[in-house]
């Protein structure tokens, strides 16, 4: 049966990194595995450049784009009664103007120009989180996912309700339910020093240095995170990668899935 394994920390920590080493150690070892890094088109839990709408303007704007409606339903993610059209894999534009724009202007998540209620933003959430469980593949042994939990919900969060704390708690743990009895396994990468690990990551990425409020965004974002995690009901675990011991965790990481996929324990023992 297929597992989640959900690899979360703060910008720069190396998620996207430790996604791609865990999925390469978990195939040497026989293991079917499917992942996903951040910005992934494909993200069934994730969503970058996507629009909101409710099913009547989801049906005005098929009806207005009626050349497009083939590439507007081949994008469409059905959430009860929202309709969320994915308009960009990558950076590559999936629409033409004036459609492109009106979908931007749509913007369900990142930087949206309209913001939803936020009961409306977890209710969406919990929807499409609850169809993907239903159907889950189970082709593959593991699925890992970078940041799909945690990082890019809770930013949304922050950045666009100023939420943090007690709602930020029941949003992830509103997640977690709706994944029912699917099993799934939490790891949390952490460094002893945000600013160095922010800027050495933005230098790495050919990035200008992180500015001071920036800094103190992620610092925030840091303690937010624990107090979710020590809130949710959840096991996890948390690796300090703060002297890039990568391999070392990846391999410690491995080893925890292997172990309890043949045991089948259901369970981690929380770790700080």
């Amino acid at each position: 049966m297929a597992e989640l394994v959900f690899i979360e920390g703060i910008s720069g920590v190396g998620k996207s990194t430790m996604v791609h080493m865990l999925s390469e150690e978990l195939q040497n070892q026989g293991y079917v595995v499917k992942k996903y890094v951040e910005f992934d088109y494909e993200n069934p839990l994730d969503f970058y450049c996507t629009a909101y709408f409710t099913l009547d303007k989801y049906e005005r704007l098929c009806a207005e784009y009626k050349s497009f409606v083939g590439t507007i339903h081949s994008n469409t993610i059905n959430a009860g009664n929202v309709r969320l059209v994915r308009y960009y894999n990558g950076d590559i534009p999936l629409f033409e103007e004036p459609l492109l724009s009106e979908l931007c202007e749509n913007e369900f998540c990142y930087k949206p120009n309209r913001l939803v209620p936020i009961k409306e933003y977890t209710s969406v959430y919990k929807e499409v989180w609850s169809n993907y469980a239903s159907a889950l593949d189970e082709t593959y042994d593991f699925i890992i996912l970078d940041g799909s939990l945690l990082h890019h919900p809770i930013n949304d969060m922050m950045r666009n309700y100023k939420i943090i704390g007690e709602q930020a708690i029941s949003h992830v743990t509103a997640l977690l339910c709706s994944l029912g009895l699917v099993k799934r396994h939490i790891f949390y990468l952490k460094t002893d020093d945000i600013s160095r690990q922010l800027k050495k990551a933005h230098c790495n990425r050919g990035q200008s240095v992180p500015t001071d409020n920036q800094i103190k965004f992620w610092e925030m974002r840091y303690k937010n995170d624990l107090i979710v995690l020590n809130n949710m009901q959840e096991d996890y675990k948390i690796y300090d990668i703060s002297y890039g011991n990568y391999d070392l965790v990846r391999k410690q990481i491995v080893d925890d899935l292997i172990y309890r996929k043949k045991t089948k324990i259901n369970r981690l023992d929380t770790n700080f």
